[in-house]
């Protein structure tokens, strides 16, 4: 489907820009909450691989989620369908972790860890990777959207 352009410019992003930006956001902003979440719980080793699950697995969830977003007439979708897609993902990545798929949950997870414990964590780093992908990455780096979310 096509693209919303803007002087020879994707105002969509694209799906490598959709890799780098989840990149450089987890690694960033990610990487903060999760030591303040370890911090929190005195267990830096169960967050740290958390986020990197909700990486490795968001690397996946941005292909499905940018193939299908090729069928809507402007090539892209409202928050409000983002918002679905984190609880989707946050869904499937609870089941991994609690050995819903995998019998032995996954390496590098406390077996211990709760369900109020994952939510917290993974509802506040999704929630401040929106807050700046819909505000602060805009007006910090105005360019970015114009290069459809790649960094290099």
């Amino acid at each position: 489907m096509g693209k919303v352009v803007l002087g020879g410019a994707a105002m969509t992003p694209t799906l490598v820009g959709r890799w780098q930006t989840r990149l450089l956001l987890m690694g960033t902003v990610g990487v903060v909450v999760t030591l303040l979440m370890g911090w929190i719980f005195s267990d830096f080793r169960t967050p740290l691989a958390l986020l990197f699950y909700v990486l490795i697995l968001g690397f996946a969830w941005d292909t499905l989620y940018h193939l299908l977003q090729g069928f809507r007439w402007d090539g892209d979708w409202p928050p409000l369908f983002q918002v679905v897609g984190c609880l989707a993902e946050g869904l499937l990545i609870w089941l991994l972790v609690t050995g819903g798929v995998f019998r032995e949950g996954l390496p590098g997870i406390s077996p211990y860890m709760s369900f109020a414990r994952f939510a917290v964590h993974y509802g506040l780093v999704w929630a401040v990777v929106l807050a700046f992908t819909q505000g602060l990455l805009k007006v910090i780096f105005p360019r970015w959207r114009f290069r459809g979310g790649q960094w290099l």
